[in-house]
């Protein structure tokens, strides 16, 4: 059963096949348009075509990746979220929304959450266009095939059906009294073939073939060819579905599938290419929400530090007592809970991935979880050099502070740049022991 270090929300969204106009109707401010997370563009002008697709990015996702609105004479202005990523608009306009500036580089940020060795140094990093977007993805997608190549494809027994010289399994009775002629030679027989050429497998050959087609950075396209044709020696290609991936399970026979998996459901998500033609756009888009990133950066960062300090154990969206009775209870499963091991709670943890002030929701919420377990508690936001640092108390007994991650913390490597995040968890831990 697949672990909650699954459940990153990806969104995409593949638009229909238009012919490439001669001149397109869209001018936006910039092309490509940059934006960040949670900014708004200025106005600007917008064909039909693209003003439907952005329609649909701002109302078919919950939570959508961006919204569109439109001012008296047509033109079209766009907010966006906590989603990072990159769209391609009907007419061929690209839009780039970047993180915030509390993560230094997003492969570094990404690499953590996933959890996934990297062996690129020279790819560049930072999100400066769709093509480095994609590549980021590319990379963590390398990285993990790799990891499953070394250990080794997923086999099954799949079901097959096939005619042959000499019986094997048992024979179809039905197809083979369908065959043509009168006396056989051979049989229609079905036997269940133990392969590696199944779902999870040709999921995965799908994703690396539609990276091959999103990539810019010429090395890693030369590792994914590579990697395409060591599966294409044991796996075909096969259209899948997209639920059918999410259906899948994995057990501890292929759980080293785990964050490729993820990936491979990530790729997946803004459907195929296979059907794109020379001479013709299609308009594209592929995003992950931070809010998600983040959470895993912390529940890592905290299990990391716990090690380190030894006698704790780290739970990420652990179920926790409530604290109200009756028809209102609701369900209470903080980001991150840190115990003893005996049990006993020492702190309890809400990821937040914002740079402005704390809110009032976010206190309430946690106040909640302090009281139903009686611990110490804190509000985790990335590197901005918040102001709400000092530490407070609920009910005039346990204590709640706000703790940043050193999410953009001035290394050179990304080694340095675990290491500060997890000095930060581990500071906070040591405060409250």
């Amino acid at each position: 059963m697949r672990s909650r270090m699954t459940d990153i929300t990806s969104i995409g969204k593949l638009g229909p096949l238009v012919a490439s106009p001669k001149e397109s109707e869209t001018v936006p401010p910039s092309d490509p348009l940059s934006l960040a997370e949670h900014e708004t563009s200025e106005p600007f002008p917008v064909s039909d075509a693209d003003a439907e697709f952005l329609k649909t990015l701002g109302t078919e996702y919950d939570p959508a990746p961006l919204t569109v609105s439109f001012t008296s004479d047509g033109e079209a202005f766009i907010g966006t979220g906590s989603h990072v990523g990159v769209l391609t608009l009907p007419s061929g306009v690209q839009i780039e929304i970047g993180p915030k500036q509390s993560v230094t580089r997003l492969l570094w940020a990404l690499q953590y959450a996933f959890d996934t060795p990297v062996d690129s140094p020279t790819l560049e990093t930072e999100l400066a266009g769709a093509s480095s977007f994609f590549d980021v993805i590319g990379v963590l997608f390398h990285a993990e095939l790799q990891r499953v190549l070394d250990q080794g494809l997923n086999r099954e027994y799949t079901r097959t059906q096939d005619v042959q010289e000499h019986v094997q399994g048992r024979i179809n009775v039905q197809r083979q009294l369908q065959r043509s002629t009168a006396v056989t030679t051979d049989f229609a027989v079905e036997y269940d073939e133990f392969t590696a050429d199944n779902l999870l497998n040709q999921s995965v050959l799908a994703a690396v073939r539609i990276l091959l087609q999103l990539v810019n950075d010429d090395a890693l396209l030369s590792r994914l060819r590579h990697q395409e044709q060591r599966l294409r020696e044991f796996v075909s290609v096969e259209s899948v579905s997209l639920a059918a991936v999410n259906r899948i399970e994995l057990s501890r026979l292929n759980d080293h599938y785990e964050t490729l998996l993820e990936l491979t459901e990530t790729v997946l998500a803004r459907e195929f290419f296979e059907d794109i033609t020379a001479g013709d756009r299609r308009s594209l888009a592929l995003f992950v929400n931070m809010n998600d990133v983040f959470e895993r950066v912390v529940e890592r960062a905290f299990r990391n530090a716990a090690t380190t300090l030894g006698g704790l154990s780290v739970s990420g969206q652990a179920s926790i007592p409530n604290i109200v009775d009756g028809p209102h209870a609701v369900s209470m499963r903080p980001d991150v809970l840190v115990e003893r091991d005996d049990g006993s709670p020492v702190t309890v943890i809400d990821a937040k991935w914002k740079t402005g002030s704390v809110s009032s929701g976010d206190v309430y919420q946690l106040t909640s979880y302090i009281l139903a377990l009686e611990t110490p508690g804190a509000l985790v936001y990335p590197s901005h050099a918040g102001d709400e640092t000092g530490q407070s108390r609920v009910d005039g007994e346990f204590p709640l502070q706000s703790v940043e991650l050193a999410t953009n913390a001035a290394v050179a490597s990304y080694d340095d740049y675990a290491a500060a995040i997890e000095q930060s968890a581990r500071t906070y831990l040591e405060t409250i022991l």
